[in-house]
């Protein structure tokens, strides 16, 4: 990560306490159950570390499966290209759960993968079921995956802080696929400038540096 890029992650990083439905972001999930392991790690760094797996165990699982279902769900005059992204995003993603669970494993820990731990520790908001046109799902999915990153980095910080570094660099490459995916999904609402316009603005949203009126597409 760039030096240049730390001050947006973490102004990011600060908002993404409000941007949970109804939780505040949370760092590290409740550890459990510990096994002995010869890792050369200290004991409270090992535990540090599986809070901060298990949390991003979570709120990846969350993301996910909401890639999942908008994958199911879009509706619109770009189904098929929206359909075929939301795919490519959740296969891009998965592979990052089973490494996260295992990096947990690998420390003595107990990754919490099941339904109703997802459901009960993520920070990520519910998409709701009667959202299934796909400008609003790329607006939700967006915010959703802004909040992912910002939450990895203080995570890759916190590992980076205490010592493990193939964990933060483990959640540093979940954080390069999170990036590019907000990237993919950020395009399709981007409107490019016109030539006397000065501020950049998103369609069917507010202008992002002046809050300004909603963008009509034509």
């Amino acid at each position: 990560m760039s030096q240049s890029q730390q001050p947006v992650r973490q102004q990011q990083a600060a908002s993404s306490e409000n941007a949970g439905g109804g939780q505040s972001a949370a760092l590290t999930a409740p550890v459990g159950q510990q096994y002995p392991t010869r890792s050369y790690l200290p004991e409270s760094v090992r535990t540090t570390s599986v809070g901060l797996l298990n949390q991003a165990l979570a709120d990846l699982s969350a993301v996910t499966m909401q890639l999942k279902h908008v994958h199911w769900n879009v509706k619109g005059i770009e189904f098929y290209q929206l359909h075929e992204l939301f795919e490519d995003l959740y296969e891009r993603f998965e592979p990052h759960i089973d490494a996260v669970a295992e990096r947990a494993s690998a420390l003595g820990g107990l990754p919490m993968g099941t339904a109703a731990a997802v459901a009960g520790q993520t920070t990520i908001p519910q998409l709701s079921h009667a959202t299934v046109d796909g400008q609003s799902l790329l607006h939700e999915l967006a915010d959703r995956l802004s909040a992912l990153d910002s939450i990895l980095y203080q995570q890759i910080e916190t590992a980076n802080q205490q010592g493990d570094l193939d964990t933060a660099d483990l959640l540093n490459e979940v954080s390069r696929d999170v990036t590019k995916a907000l990237w993919f999904l950020e395009s399709h609402l981007q409107v490019p400038q016109s030539s006397g316009s000065k501020n950049q603005q998103f369609a069917g949203g507010q202008d992002s540096t002046t809050g300004g009126a909603r963008v009509s597409r034509r």
